[in-house]
């Protein structure tokens, strides 16, 4: 039987307005008018008809019935993120027409599917480096009419609107200029909040451990400074009434960031053999695996990836007369780090010993949503607690939080034949300068408390001579080098919190700061279970809130909105009971919630997956 799916709120076009309450446009200046809801929506207004910048969520009907505004002609989005656009598909319904920047559009174009909502794997973030961006495309698609340029004019009764590309948050995301009663006028989206910041970092990150959107980000900001606004309308915070003055900040934060992050790394003279770096310590960089053999033969090796099959290991075993893996200790749960190691474990009779902050993740992958997910698993036959320090083999090995690639990493120092080595797996290594250095990625999940701090730091306790890192050359250290480390990770700390908003510039660099657990929970037709949702309070004060429950018909919540209060720092779960539909169709099923979050709506915010079997 064939069915249409939507996100069941949406089914009552606009009656969704218990979240946050009701709410009413407030007016900018004589036909300009903005409501806070999930993004600032902003309403042009000529006569009785509208256009809107972006759509925010689906409490809209109300606030513009309340202005005499019988049609919305266009919702003109700035960019296609969920939190610009949940309104979208409700109004597009009324006759309105949706348009879009070019590079964007896709993200909102109507899949040619029965349910928008039942969806493939490729959404769970598998192995998907180069699409992170659909972590934030909503899940019911409004289509889009028009698709914008650089310079092109929208007429639209006695206003001229213009369309500026200012990639940065997004790779498409544009801007809208307009001269409204003498005063030129920039809804600028999320490239600048007021005070000159940026929404988050991690949007900005559309390639694996780089940062494009800062470098468009700049270049966006040079564009909109020459054609000189009057005010600038954000999508987040308050309008900015200085624009030079709040670009100029920002453009001077994105450079400090830049510098910071680019780095000339050393790189790599050898990407397929063997490099013995001493008599007992093998890197093999052909994988992402490190060997250290006992005096008996035996192997403790540091990851196995898919690619350390059983033709490498009898490479490895010929040349340097090994005679068992006996120990497999994964650094994270990264599929390159890990997707080997089942198979090998059982082949070689082998132990697997997983640090303490780890062991979830490999044991029950699927609750929790990363990037490089993988549906690899097995269980620990030891755990090793943070700082442990352990014998094997001849050799004292201790185990460190290493958090920068991840916060679920670790390293791993040793002493074998009179040096000391520390095993850093990635995320550091040396530039050419010789000074060590470290990428971030905010989709592995990583925090600004911990992070570059923290792992510099378990490079000075260490104390290692010789590091040995997954993707680049082994390299030397000292204390200087250390030392400088240090400096840099928490300088560059500061950094990164200076270009988020003061006061919660972790939401702007953890996407996880709030999530479903588990992430995936298999169901079948007529069943309750129960899973929760996370939120960790990142103010330094106390937090209440709201949260109200999403997803599909068949879908049912106990209770669909729900209530917490969290002091600073605490992470609270929220007890979430579903119950599946009896007639129910096989499928994964999106489940998302509106987050209230310190009095700030935040819309549609963190997700999970609910899989239907037969």
């Amino acid at each position: 039987m064939k069915r249409s799916y939507t996100l069941a709120t949406l089914l009552l076009i606009f009656v969704y307005s218990s979240a946050a309450g009701n709410a009413d446009f407030e007016l900018i200046q004589a036909n300009i008018y903005r409501l806070k809801d999930a993004c600032n929506v902003y309403l042009l207004r000529s006569g009785s008809s509208g256009i809107l910048i972006d759509a925010g969520s689906d409490r809209l009907a109300g606030a513009l019935e309340s202005l005499g505004v019988e049609h919305i002609d266009w919702i003109l989005h700035t960019h296609y993120h969920r939190d610009q656009c949940l309104g979208s598909a409700g109004l597009k319904n009324t006759g309105t027409k949706i348009a879009i920047g070019k590079s964007d559009a896709d993200y909102l174009q109507r899949a040619n599917t029965e349910s928008p909502i039942n969806i493939s794997d490729r959404y769970l973030l598998s192995d998907e480096l180069s699409d992170f961006g659909r972590r934030m495309e909503p899940f019911q698609k409004p289509g889009v009419d028009r698709q914008l340029t650089d310079g092109e004019e929208i007429k639209w009764n006695e206003y001229t609107i213009r369309v500026i590309d200012t990639p940065g948050h997004t790779k498409g995301s544009v801007s809208y200029l307009v001269e409204v009663d003498g005063r030129l006028i920039c809804f600028s989206g999320d490239l600048i909040m007021q005070g000159g910041y940026i929404h988050n970092l991690y949007s900005m990150q559309w390639i694996y451990l780089q940062n494009p959107g800062i470098d468009s980000s700049v270049n966006s900001i040079d564009k909109i400074r020459l054609l000189d606004p009057e005010l600038i309308l954000p999508s987040h915070s308050s309008q900015i009434k200085e624009p030079q003055a709040d670009l100029h900040r920002l453009r001077s934060r994105l450079l400090e960031f830049q510098n910071r992050f680019h780095i000339q790394r050393a790189g790599r003279w050898n990407w397929s053999g063997f490099v013995q770096v001493s008599e007992h310590v093998i890197q093999d960089c052909g994988t992402t695996s490190q060997l250290v053999i006992s005096e008996s033969g035996e192997v403790l090796l540091f990851d196995c990836g898919g690619n350390f099959t059983s033709e490498r290991l009898a490479e490895a075993k010929q040349k340097f007369e090994i005679k068992k893996i006996d120990v497999i200790i994964p650094s994270h749960w990264h599929s390159d780090h890990i997707n080997g190691i089942p198979a090998l474990a059982a082949s070689e009779g082998a132990e697997i010993w997983v640090w303490e902050g780890l062991r979830e993740h490999v044991e029950h992958p699927e609750n929790f949503i990363t990037t490089c997910w993988t549906d690899t698993k097995f269980r620990a036959d030891r755990i090793l607690a943070e700082g442990e320090i352990f014998e094997w083999g001849g050799y004292s090995f201790q185990a460190f939080h290493n958090p920068v690639h991840m916060e679920e990493q670790m390293g791993l120092a040793t002493r074998v034949d009179g040096i000391k080595f520390y095993f850093t797996a990635d995320g550091s290594s040396s530039n050419r300068e010789g000074f060590m250095r470290s990428s971030i990625h905010c989709y592995n999940g990583i925090s600004t408390h911990t992070g570059l701090i923290k792992t510099a730091r378990s490079f000075y306790d260490a104390d290692p001579y010789i590091c040995v890192p997954a993707h680049s050359n082994c390299f030397a250290t000292h204390s200087d080098t250390r030392l400088e480390f240090i400096e840099w990770a928490m300088t560059t700390t500061d950094i990164i919190t200076a270009l988020l908003p003061p006061g919660h510039s972790e939401i702007g660099f953890n996407p996880y700061w709030t999530s479903f657990y588990p992430a995936k929970k298999t169901m079948i037709p007529g069943e309750k279970k129960q899973l929760v949702l996370r939120i960790k309070n990142t103010a330094s004060h106390h937090v209440s809130g709201k949260a109200w429950l999403k997803s599909h018909d068949d879908i049912i919540f106990a209770e669909k909105a729900l209530n917490y209060d969290l002091g600073p720092g605490e992470e609270g779960e929220i007890p979430v009971e579903i119950e599946v539909q009896a007639d129910c169709l096989p499928g994964t099923y999106i489940i998302t919630a509106d987050i209230e979050f310190d009095h700030e709506f935040f819309g549609e915010y963190p997700q999970g997956y609910i899989i239907i079997d037969e």
